[in-house]
């Protein structure tokens, strides 16, 4: 019997569960990124604020479509469910990470490199960006795409990265001035790009930095030099 218990409660830890409301507009975009993120074989990451679950989806799946109505409800309420299935082995697929840095998968060993590709960049985010300094600790604690501060609602985010499994991140932060920026960081934690103005809104911050997202994988170089 305890054999049995242990397996139950090892079951429940890798288990991650993630309800919110969203608008519309806001679940398209949710729904782009990961069809951005399984087009280019990147992870899914998603976080409700405590933990943190990396998914890495392989090329077959199984996939469930479910829709439902039910009326007896007050109100009547209809349901639209997706659920994905795979084989996993090894279990490496599906990495659930705390935000104190407790990571709980059978493949932490491989995992070490891009955590700690994604840790060191606060350091040099501070040096290069003085009016993030009071924001900095916060922001490295969700470990999302989109990092944010302690407070923030829970979020879905894809992880842009290198098929090296080594990734940046967009972060998002408020500024000394009450204005929300993005800036985009590399895994060694250099500065890529900044949005090199504030927003009046967290989700206009979000909105600009999906934005390149969406535009940089077209975009061409184009040398202006006489």
């Amino acid at each position: 019997m305890a054999d049995s218990t242990d397996d139950d409660e090892d079951e429940f830890d890798d288990e991650f569960e993630l309800e919110r409301a969203y608008d519309r507009d806001e679940l398209a975009a949710v729904l782009r990124e990961f069809a951005t993120a399984l087009a280019a074989d990147q992870p899914l990451q998603l976080s409700d604020g405590e933990r943190t679950a990396t998914v890495t989806i392989p090329q077959r799946v199984i996939a469930e479509f479910e829709v439902e109505r039910d009326a007896d409800a007050e109100p009547p309420v209809a349901e639209l469910e997706v659920e994905l299935e795979w084989d996993d082995a090894d279990g490496s697929s599906v990495r659930l990470e705390e935000h104190d840095g407790a990571v709980s998968d059978s493949a932490g060993a491989d995992a070490g490199e891009s955590d700690d590709g994604a840790s060191g960049g606060d350091d040099g985010a501070a040096e290069a960006d003085d009016e993030a300094n009071g924001s900095d600790d916060e922001a490295s604690e969700s470990g999302d795409g989109y990092v944010e501060s302690e407070s923030d609602e829970e979020t879905v985010t894809v992880r842009a990265g290198e098929r090296s499994g080594r990734t940046g991140r967009f972060e998002i932060y408020e500024d000394r001035a009450g204005e929300w920026r993005w800036r985009l960081v590399h895994w060694n934690g250099n500065i890529v790009a900044d949005s090199g103005e504030g927003y009046t809104s967290r989700s206009n911050a979000k909105r600009a930095a999906r934005s390149v997202m969406d535009t940089a994988p077209a975009a061409s170089i184009e040398d202006l030099s006489d």
